[in-house]
């Protein structure tokens, strides 16, 4: 039970890992398109530059989304929820600890934390659904890129990205 509470954990923080690479990715491949736009278009005004800006932006704005959902882990938000019968009371000290330096907080971890000093430490109660908000802004996020990069597709298709 141990081991499978802390590897929960450590994929939780691959994900954020991944997440984090691919935004990367997707800015980057954004900028490429952009560059190539602005110094192979005639038309520097075209809507598919302004179209590229935007993505880029709203892939830039993903990052604070995306740092807010893996600001606290997991396993110390379901101590809200579950108290001391929460997974994270079954990890082992050093793992607890490890957890507790990915949370942010500046303060130490008491050698047999009480959960409503993590509660009250975190304000956990005072936190935002970012789990919740994040999904949503995931489907929001697709949805949209989705769409622009149709957009673009298409306009290629037809013009070759030349006015």
């Amino acid at each position: 039970m141990k081991t499978e509470v802390y590897s929960q954990f450590l994929k939780e923080q691959k994900v954020y890992k991944k997440l984090t690479t691919i935004s990367k990715l997707i800015s980057i491949s954004f900028l490429v398109i952009y560059l190539y736009l602005l110094f192979s278009s005639r038309y520097t005004a075209s809507p598919l530059i302004v179209v590229i800006n935007y993505l880029a932006i709203f892939t830039g704005f993903s990052g604070l989304i995306r740092f807010k959902y893996f600001e606290i882990p997991t396993l110390l938000l379901n101590v809200l929820e579950e108290g001391d019968r929460s997974p994270f009371y079954s990890l082992k000290r050093e793992e607890k600890q490890f957890v507790w330096s990915k949370s942010g907080s500046e303060e130490e971890l008491p050698p047999d934390p009480n959960p409503e000093w993590i509660i009250q430490t975190l304000q956990l109660k005072d936190r935002f659904p970012w789990k919740r908000i994040g999904k949503l802004y995931l489907g929001f996020y697709i949805f949209v890129i989705l769409v622009s990069v149709s957009f673009l597709l298409s306009v290629y298709l037809e013009t070759g990205f030349q006015n």
